[in-house]
């Protein structure tokens, strides 16, 4: 059986400490953030056409946050690959 992925949508412009705002944004309205955060699944964060992998963690001031691995967003790739990629 393969890895198993998550994809949640995120606005790279919108972080506090360098982690993903996610809580305020209104398509997170219904993600279940608790049953993601508790499974052992990669998570990927994605901004348009940018990716990086990370966890969510719950701030008590802040709501659900993504913790980015920034070193990955230049690492990762998908295919097929974007136009004049």
């Amino acid at each position: 059986m393969g890895t198993k992925l998550i994809t949640i949508r995120a606005d790279f412009n919108r972080t506090k400490g360098g982690r993903l705002l996610l809580s305020d944004l209104v398509m997170h309205e219904r993600t279940p953030f608790p049953e993601i955060a508790a499974s052992s699944e990669t998570i990927l964060f994605v901004h348009g056409e940018d990716v990086v992998s990370g966890t969510l963690a719950h701030d008590a001031r802040l709501g659900w946050v993504g913790v980015a691995d920034w070193s990955t967003q230049t690492t990762l790739r998908s295919y097929p690959a974007a136009p004049g990629a």
